[in-house]
Order: structure tokens, then C-alpha cells, then sequence
């Protein structure tokens, strides 16, 4: 990508909801990337951005974006090209509908950069149910009435499994914590040039999370504060968190905020801290 122009490069006015975290995550990105020559890769959703932005774009379907980009990046280093293959992509795309095929590029080490924006949900669509809703909280396929309570099941654990493919680099990110966010862009910018790089951010949805737009940033901070979402990486399976929290605050510090979780019990919400914790135990031993 050629930038000495100073050309922008998103448009101003993304038909984005207000206060919605991915707006912020592709500035942030495209910032840190400005002099680097890459091409965007987008699917289905709210990122979908091909028609906003000024870099090369490739639109792909939900379940090719790995494969695809790694055939031009294949193509593009056989070439000589020094050229990063951004991918960006949902939660509902990259931990579900695609997860095979991303699994399968890990594996093979392809030389990618994807972002997994996380608002844990298909937004989009109208709010279903991902593998990455936590357990308790409503969707309109985890309803909440007589006879249902919300999702049942954990998340799955999305990062941890890319990262045990012994890939080159896998990171957390929160736009609360800019400094660590944009460190760990540049790391996974750098690293795809040796092989396969993951980026898994969380980015609100107010309308599906049924919270307060100007409340985003408030959001991500108690996240990782809770430990419920904690900043980590990891390089070719060695583990470390970059973001340690001393005196971790009980999850309702983060639920409290949304009224997809409005309903749980405390019954409920005593079982989301279990899993939370016993997470965060899991994740320890691996940094140790």
C-alpha cells in the first residue's frame, strides 16, 4: 500500500451502531499498519469495510477467508512481496462457521494476520447465539422465559486453541488498554512474516449487549479487570499475560452494565465466576 499521499485510509461515517467497539479496533489497526504494505481480507458482517477503505481488499464468504488469503500470500511470496495479509472476521465467523478452515492454516503456518473482532454474538443477524456468547446471557436464540435461561454453555475457548497449534504469535486485545493493543498489532504484523498470527479482540455491541454506547471503553476495562477477558500472548506455545490484574473484581462488575444478563440468578452468575476463574487458573499454569 502506498500511503505517501496521506491518502485516508477509512472513510469518515462507517455505517457502524454508536458506541459499537469495532469501529475503534479498525482505526486502531489501520493506524499501527499505515506504512505497511497489506491487504484487507472481509467476509459477512459488520466488518465488512471493502467499500470504505483505500488498501486492497478481497471479499471472501464466511467459510474461505483462510484459505483464500493464503493463496495470494503464497503468491505474493513467490513473488518477492513483503505484503501482509490482513484477514478480519466476527466471532461467529472465525470461531464457527470458518474454524475448520482457520485451524487448518494455522497448521500449516500460513503467513496470515487475522483480527477476530469478538462482540459474542451474531450481531449482524440479528443476534444469535456464537460459541463465544458466555454462558447465562440472552440472544434471540438463548431466549429467557419460562423454560430458558439464557445460554447454558461455557464459551469456547477460541484463542487458547489457535495458540496450541504452536503458531508464531496469538494475542488478547482490549481498546481499553491501547499501549498493550497496538504493541501486540505490530507483534502480530511482524510475525505473520514468519508464520500464522492471531488477534483475538473484544469489542462491545451495545445493541445486542443492551448496554449504554458511551459506556464501551468502561466495558472493556471491566473485562479484563474481572478476568474476564484477560490480556495475554503467546509465541509458538510460550505463554504470558501482559496485563496483570492484582485484585481481580467479581464479574458482576462487568455484567452489571448489560441487560443480557439481567436476568441470572445468583445461582447463575456464582456459576459464571467459577468458570471464570477456573479459566483463568488454566491459564496461569500455562504462563508458568
Amino acid at each position: 500500500m502506498d500511503n505517501k499521499n496521506n491518502v485516508p485510509m477509512i472513510s469518515p461515517g462507517l455505517p457502524m451502531c454508536a458506541g459499537c467497539g469495532l469501529e475503534l479496533v479498525v482505526r486502531v489497526i489501520f493506524d499501527v499498519l499505515k506504512d505497511t504494505d497489506f491487504i484487507e481480507f472481509g467476509g459477512p458482517g459488520c466488518a465488512l469495510l471493502t467499500t470504505k477503505v483505500s488498501v486492497p481488499c478481497y471479499g471472501t464468504l464466511f467459510t474461505n477467508m483462510a484459505p483464500s488469503a493464503s493463496g495470494v500470500s503464497r503468491e505474493l511470496r513467490r513473488q518477492g512481496k513483503d505484503t501482509v495479509c490482513l484477514c478480519f472476521g466476527g466471532d461467529g465467523m472465525f470461531s464457527d462457521i470458518a474454524f475448520g478452515n482457520l485451524s487448518a492454516a494455522a497448521e500449516r503456518g500460513e503467513h496470515l494476520m487475522v483480527v477476530c473482532y469478538d462482540n459474542e454474538a451474531y450481531m449482524n443477524t440479528g443476534i444469535q447465539r456464537s460459541s463465544r456468547t458466555p454462558e447465562g446471557a440472552w440472544t434471540n436464540t438463548t431466549p429467557v422465559g419460562p423454560g430458558s435461561t439464557g445460554k447454558k454453555k461455557q464459551q469456547k475457548p477460541f484463542a487458547l486453541l489457535l495458540a496450541e497449534h504452536n503458531v508464531a504469535y496469538v494475542a488478547t486485545c482490549s481498546p481499553a488498554y491501547m499501549d498493550d493493543f497496538r504493541k501486540k498489532v505490530e507483534k502480530a504484523r511482524d510475525m505473520s512474516r514468519e508464520g500464522f498470527t492471531f488477534l483475538h479482540v473484544l469489542a462491545p455491541c451495545p445493541t445486542g449487549w443492551k448496554s449504554k454506547p458511551e459506556i464501551m471503553i468502561q466495558q472493556c476495562r471491566d473485562a479484563v479487570k474481572t478476568n474476564y477477558f484477560p490480556l495475554w500472548e503467546s509465541s509458538y506455545g510460550q505463554y504470558r499475560i501482559t496485563v496483570n490484574v492484582k485484585q481481580p473484581q467479581p464479574v458482576t462488575e462487568f455484567t452489571r452494565t448489560q441487560k443480557r444478563f439481567a436476568h441470572m440468578t445468583e445461582e447463575q452468575t456464582a456459576l459464571l465466576q467459577e468458570t471464570i476463574d477456573a479459566n483463568y487458573e488454566h491459564l496461569g499454569k500455562l504462563c508458568e
